[in-house]
This record gives structure tokens, sequence and C-alpha cells, in this order.
């Protein structure tokens, strides 16, 4: 694991900051599963994801395991609403990402401005 979370649970949101670098299917599960488990336990719907300094070093064939797992535990139907600032070296992994998940009925998006996330996730600021 060459990646850290850190979690800030706000009033009306979670708050994930990750740092470092994801390099395969299996680090990405892992890392999503902490996630999934840390929003559980906070009882928030709405997530705001930081990840402009994490690295998403995976290949497409990662990235569609990656959402065939989440699509397999059904984490689509937790009720999550994630909003995802990515670093702008993984644009192009992020919106691939944005796709794989969408297309599994999740409620995701990427961004690159955390204003419009923050709007988006209907955050009052």
């Amino acid at each position: 694991m060459n990646y850290t979370q850190v979690f800030f649970e706000k009033p009306d949101h979670l708050l994930c900051v990750s740092d470092g670098i994801i390099g395969d299917a299996d680090d990405f599960i892992a890392w999503a599963t902490t996630f999934i488990q840390k929003a559980m336990e906070s009882k928030q719907k709405r997530l705001l994801i930081d990840n402009r300094t994490l690295f998403l070093d995976v290949s497409s064939l990662d990235v569609i395991t990656f959402a065939k797992h989440l699509e397999k535990i059904e984490a689509a139907k937790l009720g999550f609403r994630i909003a995802v600032l990515s670093s702008p070296k993984n644009v192009g992994t992020s919106r691939l990402v944005e796709t794989a998940l969408v297309n599994r009925s999740a409620t995701y998006k990427t961004f690159q401005n955390q204003e419009e996330a923050k709007e988006w996730l209907g955050l009052n600021y």
C-alpha cells in the first residue's frame, strides 16, 4: 500500500483526502473498501473525495475490475453521492473511473474545481 487516506467528518458530508499512488486493482479495491466502511460509519451520504495528490497508476483493466467489484458488492445501492477532486495527472483515468461507475448506477462525478464539486453535492458554504 503506497497511499494514505485521512477522513474528516463534516456536519453535512464526509471528506476523504488521499495521497500517494494506487498501482493496481487490488490497491484500488482496498482504498474503496476503507472509504465505504468509513462512509457507512459516519452515516453520511454526501461524500467528497480529494484525490488531488493521489496518482492512479492503473490500467483500463484495473479500472474495470474495480468497477465490477463495486457492482458485485452492490455499492451503488448504498445511496452515496460522490464528488471526486482528481489530480491533473489523472484526468483521463478519472474520467474512465467515472464512466465505469456511472454505467453501474453510481452517483459519482469527477471535478477539477472544489467549488463545483461542493455545489454538485448540494453543500452550502
